[in-house]
């Protein structure tokens, strides 16, 4: 073998060499790809099913704590007004009593009204002609409000004309309230339904709302247990407190027939004058 052959046969076997060596090199590189892979795969599969857990484990918390919404039920009345600032009291089945200062009302010079004197014998239904049922707090607020105006600067009365104001949604709007004679009658508490019920018909909402207002008044004696149910357009000529309203209340109980067809007019056992449901004061 001379030189030239030996330096072919060595250079074949670098070749031979040099090969081997770099396809275990790539096998190696090929080895460690799909392990790496594998790798990766498997955190991130561990990371989303940790986030998963995660996250079903905060809505349960989250449904586990929050309040739930009560039934209502005629059954459950709170009377009273014990309750807490900027909050609305409750008189039963979901109807709430939003008081003078939470519908905005103005100070008024309560020197210049009656005293109204309980347990009060009469209860007087009106309502607001000529316009249409106020259906939320928003629109009932302003409503008051309009209404206080109305009664102060164009009928030059010292404060707004009922004791309280039945809303469509059943909620009891204060007026005069509990301590001050409204403008019809010394000896009735004056519920004013916002609405025209000559061409609208009362909610069932609203009736309801009215009757609990009732039931607080005779639980608290602010109203005489045999106290008389009566509309305005039995103690003097007027349309209010509107047909359809009217139907409803003649079929209550406590419905007193004064003033029509030929009954005595309402009042007169107490000594009360067919002017006195008008006193304008």
């Amino acid at each position: 073998m001379d030189y030239t052959e030996a330096h072919a046969m060595q250079t074949a076997s670098g070749i031979n060499s040099h090969n081997a060596n770099g396809n275990g090199n790539a096998n190696r590189g090929r080895d460690k790809t799909p392990s790496q892979r594998l790798t990766r795969n498997t955190i991130l599969l561990i990371t989303l099913i940790l986030l998963v857990l995660a996250t079903g484990l905060v809505v349960l918390y989250v449904e586990l704590n929050r309040p739930r919404a009560e039934m209502p039920s005629n059954k459950d009345i709170y009377f009273g007004k014990n309750y807490d600032h900027d909050t609305f009291s409750n008189i039963g089945n979901g109807h709430l009593v939003i008081d003078r200062e939470q519908w905005g009302a103005a100070n008024t010079t309560q020197a210049l009204i009656i005293p109204l004197k309980r347990p009060i014998p009469y209860v007087l239904i009106t309502h607001i002609r000529d316009t249409w049922p106020c259906v939320n707090i928003y629109q009932c607020t302003l409503r008051m409000r309009s209404n206080q105006d109305f009664a102060i600067a164009k009928k030059g009365l010292p404060d707004i004309q009922s004791n309280f104001y039945v809303s469509d949604e059943g909620n009891i709007y204060e007026g005069r309230g509990w301590d001050w004679a409204n403008t019809y009658a010394n000896h009735s508490l004056a519920v004013t339904f916002m609405g025209d019920y000559g061409r609208y018909k009362p909610s069932a909402k609203q009736m309801e709302g009215f009757q609990f207002l009732l039931a607080h008044a005779v639980a608290n004696r602010s109203l005489e247990v045999d106290y008389k149910l009566v509309a305005q357009n039995q103690t003097k000529t007027t349309k209010s407190p509107g047909a359809y309203l009217y139907q409803e209340i003649r079929k209550w109980p406590h419905f007193y027939g004064c003033g029509m067809d030929g009954a005595p007019a309402c009042g007169i056992e107490l000594g009360m004058k067919p002017e006195s449901w008008d006193a304008k004061q």
